[in-house]
């Protein structure tokens, strides 16, 4: 059981999905509405997954000493130039957690989302237009390959067992 760095509550792991389609559980505080996560949780989770952790809070609340809920280390402010400035994002130095409250969480999960977005039209203009029908082509031919492949093991195992029976026979035969 985790405990809120903010106001002392215990934490609710809650369930949201990562880029790669995997859910990730993160933790976070009902009263406050702040969230822990773990060591590559934020950045792997979705943008959009930020509105599922929408909740009503009881009050207005103010940190001021935060503590990491795995250590109790006191966590620091993290500074950086890619992070907008209105966004507040806490770190342990031991186990690299994140504590954000809910309100830093969107505004920080909408500019990730402009900046890929931003990402894909700059690919879009740079790339030439057929590019993307011939890494479809050949990520359908990699499939295809794949399948391929695992019909070759199959068989590969069915022809051993029947080679291992028949030389099991075979030892018989000869007694």
């Amino acid at each position: 059981m985790k405990i809120c760095p903010c106001c002392s509550n215990v934490l609710v792991p809650k369930k949201v999905s990562s880029h790669y389609g995997v859910y990730i559980e993160i933790d976070q505080c009902e009263h406050c509405g702040g969230i822990w996560f773990d060591k590559y949780e934020l950045v792997s989770m979705k943008p959009d997954d930020v509105y599922s952790l929408d909740i009503d809070f009881k009050d207005q609340i103010n940190c001021n000493s935060l503590k990491c809920p795995n250590d109790r280390t006191s966590l620091k402010l993290l500074r950086d130039l890619v992070i907008p400035k209105d966004v507040l994002i806490c770190y342990c130095d031991n186990c690299f957690g994140m504590w954000v409250p809910l309100q830093s969480l969107k505004r920080y999960k909408e500019y990730q989302k402009e900046c890929i977005e931003t990402r894909k039209k700059q690919r879009e203009t740079n790339l030439p237009k057929d590019l993307d029908l011939k890494i479809e082509e050949i990520l359908s031919k990699n499939v295809e390959n794949n399948k391929l492949e695992n019909i070759e093991m199959e068989i590969s195992k069915f022809i051993s067992i029947v080679i291992l029976v028949l030389r099991i026979l075979s030892f018989f035969i000869r007694k």
